[in-house]
């Protein structure tokens, strides 16, 4: 409640740690959450790295959710699977830049990803592409090593 008062747009949602059964924490979170009128008026982040997670959230969202995120990383066919789900209960979803070889670490390599993330979601699974942001994801910069030099560029 206080993250509104203070002028949050978004209540981002991660039950994400080792030592919480996510599934049952995130439906329980979202249940007590979407009966307070002061925390439901602006929309939920439904960020888990578990789909299922994701997907015990999106089960007692109302309004718009966004969900962060899905990825080409589990291959093309869950990515579909991903993505159906999430359009089917009108949610917005954040696309990250992995693929089956891992994250983009190029500027190229981002591209070429959220592209072919953005064609499939708008050419194979219809999704509406004002649903889609994406993250180019940002790697570890001033490392010292030389093979890392150009990361925060090919952010930018």
């Amino acid at each position: 409640k206080q993250q509104v008062e203070d002028g949050a747009h978004v209540i981002d949602v991660n039950v994400d740690d080792g030592m919480i059964d996510g599934v049952p924490a995130m439906e329980k979170f979202i249940k007590m959450a979407v009966t307070e009128p002061d925390v439901s008026k602006v929309p939920f982040m439904i960020d888990s790295s578990k789909f299922e997670i994701v997907e015990a959230g999106l089960k007692w969202c109302q309004g718009k959710p966004i969900i962060n995120s899905i990825s080409l990383k589990p291959g093309k066919a869950e990515f579909i699977r991903h993505a159906k789900l999430v359009k089917k209960h009108g949610a917005a979803v954040v696309v990250m830049a992995f693929d089956e070889n891992g994250q983009a670490a190029t500027c190229s390599e981002k591209v070429r990803i959220c592209k072919l993330s953005y064609d499939i979601l708008v050419n194979e699974v219809r999704f509406p592409p004002e649903d889609i942001v994406f993250d180019p994801n940002i790697l570890t910069i001033a490392t010292g090593l030389e093979e890392h030099n150009n990361y925060g560029v090919d952010f930018i």
